[in-house]
């Protein structure tokens, strides 16, 4: 929200910080695209532009995969940070962010299952060399060497409870937010970025 609405007038004496040093320039540039032809505004109710901003790292292009069910998600989950762990990757280093609460214990669980040791945020740190899962909220100001964001199919981004029934104004808001969500998860991967789903994917990812 501009700081004007509140009789704070700084036009003219602020600097927007458009160089990203915590990701890619490739994950950057996929993160940008997730907000394409949203409309934003800065602090001092100017419009901002998503192309404005610029990264100082380069590296591998971001993974897109969808497959059929649960199970071959899980499965490809599992075979990507088995790789990374592999290939040396800190297990502490590794993020797989989910939409919703309930898709975080399904993820723990069922990963565990297939001899991949990861665990919630929300359970007790231990020596932080494990894997973690956690919601996309709950990942904004954190980073990760590797990321995965898990689950990102239409039936989850946007949450249909949240936009159905609303006004097309408040529709319109609820996806952005969904949008910008989608957005800082996307850009909490400091390396390498997987994206993930089964069935069909959401909407927002648009094309590739």
């Amino acid at each position: 929200m501009p700081l004007s609405r509140f009789g704070i007038h700084i036009v003219g004496r602020s600097r927007r910080l458009t160089l990203n040093y915590r990701t890619t320039a490739q994950n950057l540039a996929f993160a940008v695209k997730l907000l394409s032809g949203a409309e934003f505004h800065d602090i001092e109710d100017g419009e901002e532009k998503s192309s404005d901003y610029r990264s100082a790292r380069s590296g591998p292009e971001p993974v897109r995969q969808g497959l059929e069910s649960l199970n071959g998600e899980l499965d490809l989950a599992a075979d990507h940070i088995r790789r990374w762990q592999d290939e040396g990757t800190d297990g502490g280093s590794i993020g797989i962010l989910v939409r919703a609460k309930h898709q975080q214990a399904q993820v723990v669980s069922s990963l565990n299952e297939r001899g991949i040791l990861v665990r919630s945020i929300d359970a007790s740190a231990g020596d932080n060399k494990e894997p973690v899962v956690m919601t996309m909220h709950r990942a904004k100001g954190m980073e990760f060497a590797k990321v995965i964001l898990f689950g990102v199919s239409d039936s989850s981004l946007p949450q249909k409870h949240a936009i159905q029934g609303l006004a097309e104004a408040e529709r319109d808001d609820a996806l952005l937010r969904e949008r910008s969500l989608l957005y800082v998860a996307a850009t909490r991967a400091r390396d390498e970025l997987v994206v993930t789903w089964n069935g069909k994917p959401s909407e927002l990812l648009g094309t590739k």
